[in-house]
C-alpha cells in the first residue's frame, strides 16, 4: 500500500469539497437569482461555514506512532488535539512545531485523513553517547546535544569529554562528535566497547572498557588505524596489562608505551 502523503490528503479533501460543497454551492447560486447579490454573498458564506463546521468532519479517531520514550496520550496532549475538533480547522503546522519542542523528538508529522481521522507520526532521537558538560547530556547520531540525563536513566553509553559549552557553538564541533561516534561504532563491531572518548587538540583519546590501554587515535582514517590496532592487539593478546598506551596517529606505525611497573 502506498504511504499517504500531504498531496494524497489534499486530494481527498478536495474530493469531499466536490461531493459535499458543489451541490450546496449550486443551491446557493440558485437562490441567489432570487435574493440579489449582497444577500447571495452572505448566503454563500453561510453555506460554506455550515459545510466546514459540519459535525461530519469532527475528529473521531487519533492514530499515533512513535518510539519508546513518548506515549501516545502525551503526544496528543502536546499537539493540543482532542476528539470533536473540526478537521478543517486544525493547524497541523502548529501542532508539529509544538510536538517537536520536546527534546526527544527529532521530527513530527501531523496529517488529516478525511473525513474524521488525524494521524501523528513522531520520530524520536536515539541516544548514542553521553557528553560531560558539568553534567551528563545525551547526544544523538547527528551529534546533537538534546537532554541532560535524569536520575535513574540509563548510563551504559560511551562517555565523551573534553568539550565545553562554548565549543559546542563552533561549526566544526558536531562533525567532530559524529566522527567520534563513527569510531565508537567501528570499535563495537570488533567487540571493543568504548568507555570514554576524550577530545584533545591532537585528536581523540579512546579508553576501552575491557583493556587498560589509552588509544591515541588522532582524527580520521579510522579504518587504517583500526587495522593497525587489530594487529597490535593480536600480538599482545594476554599481555595487555603491559601496555599503557597505543598511538595510532602515525602513518605506517604504532607507538607503544609500556607501563613502568612492567617495563624491563
Amino acid at each position: 500500500m502506498d504511504r499517504p502523503t500531504h498531496a494524497n490528503t489534499y486530494r481527498r479533501a478536495a474530493l469531499y469539497l466536490v461531493l459535499w460543497g458543489s451541490p450546496l454551492l449550486l443551491l446557493a447560486a440558485g437562490l441567489a437569482l432570487y435574493a440579489g447579490a449582497p444577500r447571495a454573498l452572505r448566503l454563500i458564506a453561510d453555506v460554506k461555514n455550515s459545510f466546514l463546521n459540519h459535525a461530519y468532519f469532527s475528529v473521531r479517531e487519533i492514530k499515533v506512532s512513535s518510539g519508546e520514550r513518548l506515549g501516545g496520550s502525551e503526544i496528543v496532549a502536546m499537539a493540543g488535539l482532542t476528539h470533536g475538533m473540526n478537521l478543517w480547522r486544525l493547524d497541523t503546522g502548529r501542532m508539529e512545531r509544538a510536538i517537536a519542542r520536546h527534546p526527544w523528538v527529532k521530527r513530527a508529522q501531523v496529517r488529516r485523513e478525511f473525513p474524521h481521522r488525524v494521524v501523528i507520526r513522531v520520530e524520536e532521537r536515539t541516544a548514542k553517547a553521553l557528553l560531560f558538560l558539568g553534567g551528563f547530556y545525551y547526544i544523538d547520531e547527528d551529534g546533537h546535544v538534546f537532554q541532560q540525563i535524569k536520575e535513574g536513566e540509563r548510563a551504559d553509553l560511551p562517555l565523551l569529554s573534553g568539550l565545553d559549552w562554548e565549543e559546542l557553538g563552533y561549526h566544526s564541533t558536531p562533525e567532530k562528535i559524529r566522527a567520534a561516534l563513527r569510531l565508537s561504532e567501528r570499535l563495537a563491531e570488533r567487540r571493543l566497547t568504548v568507555s570514554e572518548m576524550q577530545f584533545t587538540r591532537a585528536g581523540l583519546v579512546v579508553y576501552l572498557a575491557a583493556y587498560p590501554v589509552a588509544l591515541y587515535a588522532g582524527w580520521g582514517d579510522w579504518e587504517a588505524k583500526l587495522a593497525k590496532l587489530d594487529r597490535v592487539l593480536a600480538e599482545w593478546r594476554g599481555k595487555e596489562a603491559y601496555l599503557e598506551s597505543l598511538n595510532l596517529s602515525f602513518e605506517n606505525q604504532v607507538v607503544l608505551r609500556l607501563r613502568k611497573n612492567h617495563h624491563g
